[in-house]
C-alpha cells in the first residue's frame, strides 16, 4: 500500500472513532425527545446510513485483504463471536423485532470494524487513532460550545450551562474526555503526532470532563488511573504482577467494606444525592419488569424503547417529559436486553478480558498493557450508573473489543516469533534431491 493510501486510511479510522463518540449525532440525529435531549434509544436513518458506509469499508478491507486472518482471529474469540450472534438472534423473541434487528447488526457491525483495527493496525497505533480522534471531539466542543454555547452547552433543567460539546448529552461527551485522558497519558512514553504537548492536551481532556459535570467518567478514569499506575505499570513499585494484583483485590475488598460507612460523603464528592440521581428508582422499576423476559430478556436494545418499558416511567419523576433511554447501570441492561445467558456472556467475557490482560501485561510494559488494564477497571466502575456495554459504535466499548481481540492475537504472534527452528539436518532432509 502507498503511503499516500495509508494516511487516507488512517484519515477514515479517525473519521469513525469520532463517529464511535457520537460526534456527529447533532447533525445527524434530527428527532429528539420533548425534553429536547437526544437520548442513547434514538434511531436516525442517517445516522445508521453514516455508520453502514464506515462499517462497510472495513468489512470490504478485512474480506478482500485479510480473509484467512479473519477466519483465525475468529477461531481465538469463539465467546465474543457467539456472543455477538446471541445479540443478532434476538431478533426473533424481541418485544420489537425490527428495532432489535437494525441495532444488532449494527452491533455485529462494529465488531467486524474492531476486527479490521485489529488486522490492519498495530495496538499503538490504534491508541494512536483513538488519540486523534478523541482530540479532535475535545477541540471541536470547545469550538461549539465559545461560539456556539446553544449547541455545545446542556440548554434545560439542572444541566443547564454543562457542556456537551459535539454530543448529543453531557454525560457522553465527559465520558469520552476520560477515555481521553487514559489513552494519552498511556501514550506518553510514545510519539502520536502531540507528544510535546501532552501536558496540555491531558489538560484540555481533564477540563472537558469537568465542564460536563461527569462525576462518574472523573471516578471511574480516577481509578483506572491508581490501577495503572500500581499495577498495570511495572514502576513505581518493581515487583510480581500477581503480588500487585493480590495486593489490589485486597485493597479493593477494604474499600468496598468502608465506602457504605462514607455513602454520603462519597455522594457528596461526587455531586450525587441518596438516590444517585433518580437511578434507584429506575433499577427497581427496571428489576421488576426485567422479570417478564428473566432468561433471554426483551431483544438487544429493545427494552427501553417508549412503546415499551419507557412508557411506564414516562412521568416517574414529576416533570411529564421524561423519557428514559436505558437503565443507567450497564450490568443491568444486560440482563434486561438478554437475560440471565446475555449477563453470562458479558461476565465470562470480562473474565476473559482480564485474564487476557494479565497474560500480556506479564511480559510487557507498553502502552497496550496499561491502557487496556486501565480500560476494563474504567468499564467496570463506570457500568455502575451508565451504559456503555453492549452498545454498539460507541468508542468505550469498540475499545474494549478491539483490546480484547488484540490481546490474543498479539500473545500468539509472539508465541509463533518464539517458535524453535528446526536443525538444519531436518531442512536437508526436507528438501528435494536435486537441491541438496
Amino acid at each position: 500500500m502507498s503511503s499516500q493510501a495509508r494516511v487516507w486510511e488512517r484519515v477514515y479510522v479517525v473519521i469513525t472513532l469520532v463517529a464511535c463518540c457520537r460526534g456527529f449525532d447533532r447533525l445527524l440525529v434530527i428527532s429528539a425527545d420533548s425534553g429536547g435531549q437526544a437520548s442513547l434509544s434514538d434511531s436516525s436513518p442517517a445516522r445508521f446510513a453514516l455508520l453502514a458506509i464506515l462499517y462497510g469499508i472495513a468489512l470490504w478491507l478485512v474480506l478482500v485483504h485479510h480473509g484467512r486472518d479473519f477466519a483465525k482471529l475468529l477461531a481465538q474469540n469463539k465467546l465474543l463471536a457467539a456472543v455477538v450472534i446471541y445479540i443478532v438472534a434476538s431478533t426473533f423473541w424481541a418485544v420489537d423485532p425490527p428495532t432489535t434487528l437494525r441495532r444488532s447488526l449494527a452491533f455485529a457491525l462494529t465488531a467486524t470494524f474492531c476486527a479490521y483495527l485489529v488486522l490492519r493496525f498495530s495496538p499503538t497505533d490504534i491508541l494512536r487513532l483513538a488519540a486523534w480522534a478523541l482530540f479532535a471531539v475535545a477541540v471541536a466542543s470547545v469550538i461549539a460550545v465559545v461560539f456556539f454555547p446553544e449547541l455545545g452547552q446542556e440548554p434545560y433543567g439542572r444541566k443547564l450551562g454543562w457542556w456537551r460539546g459535539i454530543c448529543t448529552i453531557n454525560t457522553a461527551f465527559g465520558r469520552f474526555m476520560a477515555l481521553g485522558i487514559l489513552v494519552v497519558w498511556c501514550l506518553r512514553r510514545s510519539s502520536w503526532g502531540l507528544q510535546r504537548y501532552d501536558v496540555v492536551v491531558l489538560g484540555l481532556f481533564l477540563a472537558c470532563t469537568y465542564q460536563a459535570h461527569a462525576a462518574t467518567a472523573l471516578a471511574a478514569v480516577f481509578a483506572a488511573f491508581v490501577s495503572i499506575v500500581l499495577i498495570w505499570s511495572r514502576k513505581p513499585f518493581d515487583m510480581p504482577l500477581p503480588a500487585k494484583l493480590s495486593a489490589g483485590a485486597l485493597f479493593g475488598i477494604v474499600l468496598l467494606l468502608t465506602v457504605p460507612f462514607y455513602f454520603s460523603e462519597v455522594l457528596d464528592i461526587l455531586g450525587r444525592d441518596d438516590t444517585l440521581t433518580n437511578r434507584i428508582f429506575v433499577w427497581n422499576a427496571g428489576y421488576e419488569q426485567g422479570w417478564r423476559h428473566p432468561v433471554l430478556g426483551a431483544g438487544y436494545e429493545s427494552f427501553w424503547l417508549e412503546r415499551h418499558a419507557a412508557s411506564a416511567y414516562f412521568n416517574m419523576f414529576g416533570s411529564g417529559n421524561t423519557l428514559i433511554g436505558n437503565g443507567h447501570n450497564g450490568y443491568l441492561d444486560a440482563w434486561l436486553e438478554l437475560g440471565f445467558a446475555g449477563l453470562a456472556g458479558l461476565l465470562l467475557l470480562l473474565a476473559q478480558a482480564f485474564v487476557r490482560t494479565t497474560r500480556y501485561s506479564l511480559k510487557h510494559d507498553d502502552a497496550m498493557s496499561q491502557f487496556y488494564g486501565g480500560l476494563l477497571v474504567f468499564i467496570l466502575i463506570y457500568s455502575v450508573a451508565e451504559k456503555v456495554i453492549f452498545v454498539h459504535s460507541e468508542m468505550t466499548w469498540v475499545l474494549f473489543m478491539t483490546g480484547l481481540m488484540a490481546l490474543r492475537w498479539r500473545i500468539a504472534e509472539a508465541a509463533a516469533d518464539l517458535q524453535p527452528e528446526p536443525p538444519l539436518g531436518a531442512i536437508d532432509a526436507g528438501l528435494p534431491h536435486r537441491l541438496q
